[in-house]
């Protein structure tokens, strides 16, 4: 039960590399989510995620309206296989300096992993019982 697809969110939000910022962002606005993978000829290529937001895009002054998911996504995409441990995904993630990673299985994307679902894991692992 430690498996990430255990905890892993299923639905696959992406965008096409040729989306804006902008466009992009209000995706994920009304998803509620913080981070959207990125395709290329239905392929997926790459992610974009809250900080890629910031760092390339706010600190740099760029125009949401007018720069394209393409040109700021993170590339290559991390990923790992489904049946791995959340402690693997965290350690992956912690190596890397990431927050979000893409679930395989046979190597298909089939979901991803946030930072987020890490943290709720542990909590729930070591609650006490009441």
């Amino acid at each position: 039960m430690d498996a990430v697809k255990f905890y892993m969110d299923e639905s696959i939000i992406s965008v096409d590399s040729q989306t804006t910022i902008l466009e992009t962002v209000r995706i994920m606005r009304e998803k509620k989510i913080g981070s959207v993978l990125v395709t290329e000829n239905e392929e997926i290529v790459g992610i974009f995620t809250e900080t890629d937001l910031l760092r390339k895009v706010i600190a740099e002054e760029n125009s949401p309206k007018e720069i394209l998911v393409a040109s700021v996504m993170s590339k290559p995409l991390m990923t790992i296989d489904c049946e791995m441990s959340m402690v693997a995904a965290f350690l992956k993630m912690q190596q890397s300096n990431i927050r979000h990673l893409a679930i395989t299985e046979k190597k298909k994307i089939i979901g991803v992993i946030s930072i987020k679902d890490i943290a709720n894991y542990y909590v729930n692992k070591f609650r006490p019982n009441n």
